[in-house]
């Protein structure tokens, strides 16, 4: 990128545009003739325009910057917004100029960039600024610049979704079966809570967590998995302790020979493992005093309560595995085009979280895909097709959930709610707080959830469901994963914990 005034543009990138209130002005016939629209559709629901600004729009975006700056700057002798303007430009820190002046160009040009393309964007634009003098800079080679000023604007259009038959999709369902160790060791492990599933998000996966994963082993196909960590098999669980959701790692696993998927059994292969989701089943500590404060009579009804909750879990992501087969299977027969900025934000936001949790640990990128026996590119790439399935799935989930006119009702709402409050542990007295700070975010949030829950019912109801066989009580050091299911990515919103 190339400017007048150096690194005053990081708040343009990646789609964090700073929108300010409309101008005042018009642009001059002649603006509208001199500026340059070149266009590139890169889907149906994405058009890729790269836009040169004429020496006229360049000028009244600094004179808007100018106005706006001058009223916040005090001029010994002037009124605010009254001193004459080459005195208010010396009393402005150039920085904050040309920011404010490339926001007003962008705004303007890009308003009519779209408008001449007859585009109607269905979001917020990526801008990526590629050249901008002001005229008047020094060059490298000695010269002086002329006004210049391009930039690339990647526009949203609203998804294109023209759906398949969703009834009478075909799934295969994991069997559900609980062993007396998974649930000594559950009473073992987890002390909190009474029976709820719980999302994990601020620690690394321990034994005893539920957790839903992909293998991808050499050249085959993905495979997902349910799985309780500690309890599959010894090289798979070394290889997912301490990791979290989102993480990718390569490693070289040896299946044993009871492995579920027929084609990997007694085989060593290079895989790529990825975690999806880690849950955890919290109880306290066990003995009859204090299973009776928890309204038990004893360790036996605490046991059972204890099955009743790894089998609640287990039950759980069964149906999300399913749902997710239906939701791919659906997509592969469907015509289905989303634009590129929501995907794409979703991975610049997981980035940037990344960077910030291996900042806080002293740690850099470099490290992690060294640790994890990955490239940056192939970690990207991996962000990357999750994210996009992820975003094409809440499309598919939201055009069902429109065309079958369902209704969310308030128990919904008030059920996921509640959801959401136990799984960032609000306390009682700091619910009302909770909800006030991410309001917003919170009711997206529940509101797309009971849509998933609906949507998924409606799909498993017309759906040809075969049971595979629960998996066998372990009663040796010998391990498997309990359930198998065709590639598949977690259906949430790229914005959302659960990305849902």
């Amino acid at each position: 990128m190339q400017v007048g005034f150096l690194g005053c543009f990081d708040r343009l990138k990646w789609g964090e545009w700073v929108w300010v209130e409309l101008w005042d002005y018009r642009m001059s016939n002649s603006s509208m003739v001199e500026m340059q629209v070149k266009r590139e559709d890169l889907n149906p629901a994405t058009v890729q325009l790269a836009v040169e600004c004429s020496e006229d729009q360049i000028k009244a975006g600094f004179d808007r910057a100018l106005r706006d700056l001058s009223k916040k700057v005090k001029v010994p002798g002037f009124r605010p917004g009254k001193a004459p303007k080459k005195m208010v430009e010396e009393a402005i820190n150039p920085q904050a100029l040309y920011e404010t002046a490339a926001e007003n160009i962008v705004r303007k040009a890009y308003e009519e960039a779209a408008k001449a393309e007859d585009l109607k964007p269905a979001g917020q634009p990526s801008v990526d600024i590629l050249e901008f003098y002001r005229g008047g800079e020094p060059l490298e080679d000695g010269k002086i610049a002329d006004p210049a000023f391009k930039f690339s604007v990647k526009v949203p259009l609203e998804p294109v979704v023209e759906l398949a038959e969703y009834k009478g999709l075909e799934a295969n369902r994991p069997g559900v079966a609980v062993s007396d160790e998974e649930i000594d060791h559950q009473i073992e492990e987890l002390r909190r809570g009474q029976g709820k599933k719980s999302e994990v998000s601020d620690r690394g996966i321990q034994e005893g967590d539920a957790v839903v994963l992909s293998l991808t082993a050499d050249d085959d196909e993905s495979r997902s998995f349910m799985v309780i960590a500690g309890q599959t098999f010894d090289g798979l669980d070394k290889a997912m302790m301490g990791m979290v959701a989102d993480d990718v790692k390569a490693v070289t696993l040896e299946y044993p020979e009871n492995f579920q998927h027929e084609g990997w059994k007694g085989q060593k292969k290079k895989t790529k493992l990825s975690i999806k989701s880690v849950s955890a089943f919290q109880l306290p500590a066990l003995d009859d005093e204090f299973a009776k404060g928890y309204n038990f009579d004893n360790v036996d009804a605490l046991r059972e309560r204890v099955r009743q909750g790894i089998t609640e879990v287990k039950e759980n992501a069964a149906k999300d595995m399913v749902r997710d087969q239906l939701l791919d299977a659906l997509l592969s027969k469907s015509t289905v085009h989303v634009a590129e900025n929501t995907w794409e934000s979703v991975v610049d936001r997981r980035l940037r979280e990344m960077g910030q949790e291996l900042q806080a640990r002293g740690a850099k990128f470099e490290d992690y895909f060294k640790q994890n026996g990955l490239t940056e590119e192939e970690f990207i790439e991996q962000l990357k097709s999750d994210a996009k399935v992820n975003v094409e799935r809440a499309v598919v989930i939201q055009k069902l959930f429109q065309d079958n006119k369902m209704e969310i009702k308030q128990d919904d709402l008030n059920s996921f709610f509640n959801q959401v409050i136990a799984e960032n542990n609000v306390p009682h007295d700091q619910v009302e707080a909770f909800a006030k700070e991410y309001g917003a975010q919170i009711r997206e949030e529940v509101i797309f959830r009971a849509m998933t829950s609906k949507v998924t019912d409606l799909l498993i109801e017309h759906a040809k469901i075969t049971e595979g066989a629960a998996p066998a009580a372990k009663k040796s050091t010998a391990k498997k994963a309990d359930g198998e299911k065709a590639p598949a990515k977690k259906a949430t919103k790229a914005t959302k914990k659960s990305e849902k």
